[in-house]
């Protein structure tokens, strides 16, 4: 302003103007500052905003970055506490391995001490069957070496052998103390069969049929019990079979295996069981000595 002045002042001097001239100059200069000094608050005004604007957008930012590091300090304890689980999972995963290897071990052992446990169980089962199996082989090859009479028939369940006889291959007719002479070899056979296996026992079974026995006041229960005592007797006496390894007994009529209708179903239920019996005492002990 006071370079204006000073401009019009000079200007005055030099130019030698009139009043009026200098006022409506002057005037005119008025209004140029007058503009000058509205644009000139205007841009006071403007700077002014804008520096409250850049301060809160400083502040702003202040606030940004706060948070950022605040979100940055969680983000960080976060994956720490990732790398926790991470390690915590390995670890548990680590233990769980080796357990599960432990419990393969154990169940291969379990399964191999398992199948151990049942070879040795049929092994003894075998044994056991083997016996009266063998038994079986020696009356048969012993009777069709020595004896061609037929008249008999032999057969296996679990740890038995039933070798059946018709009376009159052994009895000589109503009698029941008087043997064949083929008899012996029946004997024979039967001791065979025993003596391969010192744990066998033989039981002495008499059968009739439903007919009248020819011994007065006995009935046929006690006919076929006769017949047994004194065979029983004889293997004890004549063939030095232990007593405790031979029990007589008699069934009489009551089990017959052919019908008594004919002359031939009564032939064959009239007979002689010779059964050689394992004793399942025996197994039984082996099987509990597995446990062991």
């Amino acid at each position: 302003m006071r370079i204006l002045s000073v401009l019009l002042f000079t200007l005055l001097l030099t130019s030698c103007v009139t009043k009026k001239k200098f006022n409506e100059t002057s005037a005119s200069f008025q209004e140029v500052i007058a503009v000058q000094l509205h644009d000139s608050h205007r841009q006071q005004d403007s700077i002014l905003t804008l520096a409250l604007a850049l301060e809160r957008s400083r502040g702003g930012n202040d606030v940004l970055l706060i948070t950022q590091d605040k979100l940055q300090d969680r983000l960080a304890i976060q994956e720490d506490e990732l790398d926790n689980l991470k390690g915590n999972l390995s670890s548990t995963s680590s233990r769980m391995s080796q357990e599960l290897d432990r419990l393969k071990q154990e169940k291969g052992a379990a399964e191999a001490a398992a199948a151990d446990l049942l070879r040795r169980q049929d092994s003894i089962i075998a044994q056991f069957q083997f016996s009266v199996e063998d038994a079986l082989n020696v009356i048969v090859e012993s009777l069709d070496s020595t004896y061609a009479g037929g008249g008999y028939t032999v057969s296996l369940s679990a740890g038995d052998l039933t070798f059946s006889m018709q009376e009159d291959f052994l009895f000589k007719p109503r009698s029941v103390d008087k043997l064949t002479e083929q008899s012996p070899a029946i004997f024979r056979a039967v001791m065979d069969a025993l003596q391969r296996d010192p744990l066998l026992k033989l039981m002495i079974v008499g059968h009739t049929d439903n007919q009248p026995n020819p011994r007065r006041n006995t009935n046929n229960r006690e006919y076929g019990a006769l017949r047994a005592n004194f065979l029983a007797e004889e293997f004890a006496n004549t063939y030095y079979l232990s007593p405790n390894r031979v029990i007589p007994a008699s069934q009489g009529e009551s089990a017959p295996i052919q019908s008594n209708a004919t002359p031939e179903g009564q032939r064959a239920n009239r007979r002689i069981d010779f059964i050689l019996r394992n004793n399942v005492g025996n197994l039984l002990r082996a099987l509990e000595k597995l446990k062991e």
